[in-house]
């Protein structure tokens, strides 16, 4: 006799105003579990509520959940302090993906990738040409993804205090 597995329907869509506190819930518990683990250069400090509020009043946060529950979170930007770095980017209309962050308990299972791939499809459909974006040199399974995802790495930055690996991929 088979069991019939009750399995969330996984949406992604826009981040609504009343997401913020689930999203910031997030945030912390991804911070809590990379530091414990060296993946994460996250912080008290950062990302911060205001970066909260004003991702989701630009419209530029997305989750991901699996039926209601929140499973991770991504926001997208035109530009970022990395454009002014001398890497080689393409002269080519950027996104740039920050704050991806996907619930501890659900990473290991690809909803990173996932994410990617929606966001990538997104940026596609707004016009964006490519995707530029950072990942802390620590963090090996956010260069493991890129790396996979067919982002080819620029070279390494130090910014806000990090050494850093910039990625950039044609969309």
């Amino acid at each position: 006799m088979q069991e019939s597995q009750n399995v969330p329907t996984l949406t992604f869509s826009q981040a609504r105003l009343e997401d913020a506190d689930a999203i910031f819930a997030l945030y912390r518990r991804a911070m809590l579990a990379g530091r414990q683990n060296g993946s994460s250069n996250w912080d008290e400090d950062y990302p911060t509520r205001e970066f909260l509020a004003e991702d989701l009043a630009l419209e530029r946060l997305f989750v991901l959940r699996a039926g209601e529950t929140l499973v991770a979170a991504v926001s997208l930007l035109e530009t970022d302090d990395l454009d002014a770095e001398p890497l080689g980017w393409r002269d080519l209309r950027s996104s740039v993906p920050v704050r991806l962050c996907v619930a501890p308990e659900q990473q290991g299972r690809h909803i990173g990738e996932l994410v990617m791939r929606h966001l990538m499809d997104y940026a596609k459909e707004q016009g964006y040409e490519s995707m530029r974006l950072l990942a802390a040199v620590e963090n090996l399974a956010a260069n493991r993804l890129y790396t996979r995802m067919g982002f080819s790495c620029l070279g390494a930055v130090a910014l806000y205090g990090e050494a850093l690996r910039a990625y950039e991929k044609v969309l």
